[in-house]
């Protein structure tokens, strides 16, 4: 291993230890031999016959023992991994873990370790907590939690806590984190529909059109199309002479799989079903901003490694394989699924002493795409922007913007920071970096966000 991996490694296995340490190592035995059980009955019933990809475990993104479990598994399991998911985890673990020590020593962390250890449906809370008190440890703070509804306000109430009180010098100032689901509730409907669709599309397409991808842009919500709607239409653009269509309210256009090159690559490798490889072997790239979906019938499958591994299947050999790439450009879809920060903002002052001075961090994930972001952009300026704080002792909001990018051989992640401050040069208040995501201080690029960069590298 080199000097990098070996570091990601260390940093991976001390967040893994932070949480198996707090919550025991039988507790933790009982509920990882818990979790491997439901993935090998998952993934004993294989198929051969049919698409592997919905055959596959996937694991829950708010089950915290998942997290635990990529933690442990990462660097030391080569075969059992779940990639997508899991490189979505490591930036957290690897920042939390690389000041690990100094966070089992911050007053009340035992507190959030708990609530977030309780395998309660948003674990993610506690851990955008935990990223949040490693990151002003690692910018030179003292950090405190602060227990919930421990604190008397100004008019001798008690009321929700903020999440700390960090101290630099004679510094000192509360921090409220607040994390915004990874999709709104709208684009989670939007996306069920979708799967409702592939299921019936992708059988059609592995019958009459294999080695076919298929580009869709629907321009009705989809909760409104029906899968055989979808269905006519991408039989009607396989028979233009075109290759692209609009029909009614869905623009299709039909491209072919490099089968020549996929095949050949089988022959010679092995690949590991729903991975990043297979993504760039059917559309010829990898793209975190689009929304995908394969569907792969095997020759053969194959589990490497020992009968300790898990989450270990890999194709060998492709009998049939279709694609498909789709987005709605329906001005409702791109309204609600590009879901401003002021609410979040707004809850997260209520929870700050007016007689102190108060910060807010509020962070997301940009995995609905370029389009929406920039429109979620403009929407936060100009609400956060008009935000009236002026009963308030709040300096300002940091929204903090993530992307991850798994790749063939490994990953990447972005993180945008903005700053929303009543005071000038809010931002100097990190002295050594200014990205959460950070293991240690990292270079930034001024004046563009990850997604206006990777438009910018479409081009």
């Amino acid at each position: 291993m080199d000097i990098a991996g070996h570091i990601e490694r260390t940093r991976t296995k001390a967040f893994y230890e932070l949480l198996v340490e707090r919550l025991g190592t039988n507790s933790w035995e009982v509920r990882k031999n818990a979790y491997l059980r439901r993935i090998r009955d998952k993934e004993s019933k294989i198929n051969i016959k049919a698409p592997i990809e919905p055959q596959l475990f996937s694991p829950a993104e708010d089950d915290i023992d998942w997290y635990i479990l990529a933690s442990y598994l990462a660097h030391d399991f080569i075969h059992s991994d779940s990639t997508y998911s899991s490189r979505r985890i490591y930036p957290y673990a690897m920042a939390i873990g690389s000041v690990a020590d100094q966070l089992r020593d911050v007053p009340y962390v035992n507190a959030v370790l708990d609530k977030m250890l309780a395998n309660n449906n948003k674990p993610e809370t506690q851990l955008f907590e935990l990223l949040t008190a490693a990151f002003y440890l690692k910018n030179g703070y003292d950090v405190s939690f602060i227990p919930e509804n421990s604190i008397v306000w100004p008019d001798g109430k008690t009321k929700k806590s903020p999440d700390m009180l960090v101290r630099f010098g004679n510094i000192e100032f509360y921090v409220e984190c607040k994390r915004a689901d990874k999709q709104t509730r709208y684009a989670k409907t939007e996306e069920k529909a979708w799967a409702e669709i592939w299921a019936d599309l992708s059988r059609h397409m592995l019958n009459v059109a294999p080695w076919k991808i298929v580009d869709l842009i629907f321009h009705e919500q989809l909760e409104n199309v029906k899968p055989e709607e979808v269905i006519k239409a991408v039989d009607l653009t396989l028979r233009s002479k075109a290759g692209m269509l609009r029909v009614n309210s869905i623009s299709v256009e039909i491209k072919s799989i490099d089968k020549k090159e996929l095949k050949s690559h089988y022959r010679n490798f092995s690949v590991k079903a729903n991975s990043p490889q297979h993504e760039l072997l059917v559309f010829g790239n990898m793209d975190s901003n689009e929304k995908r979906s394969i569907a792969t019938v095997a020759n053969k499958i194959i589990r490497p490694g020992t009968s300790e591994d898990i989450l270990n299947i890999f194709v060998k050999g492709v009998a049939k394989c279709v694609g498909a790439q789709w987005r709605c450009d329906h001005e409702i879809s791109l309204s609600r699924r590009s879901k401003h920060f002021k609410s979040l903002l707004n809850d997260a002052v209520k929870q700050i002493p007016p007689d102190r001075d108060g910060v807010v961090h509020i962070l997301f994930e940009t995995c609905d795409g370029i389009k929406i972001e920039e429109l979620r952009r403009d929407k936060n300026k100009l609400n956060i922007s008009s935000y009236d704080a002026s009963e308030t002792t709040i300096l300002g909001v940091f929204l903090h913007s993530v992307n991850y990018y798994p790749f063939n051989d490994n990953y990447e992640w972005a993180e945008t920071v903005e700053d929303f401050g009543r005071v000038p040069d809010l931002m100097k208040i990190f002295p050594k970096q200014s990205l959460m995501l950070a293991s240690e201080p990292t270079l930034g690029i001024d004046n563009i966000t990850h997604w206006e960069q990777d438009k910018a590298v479409r081009k």
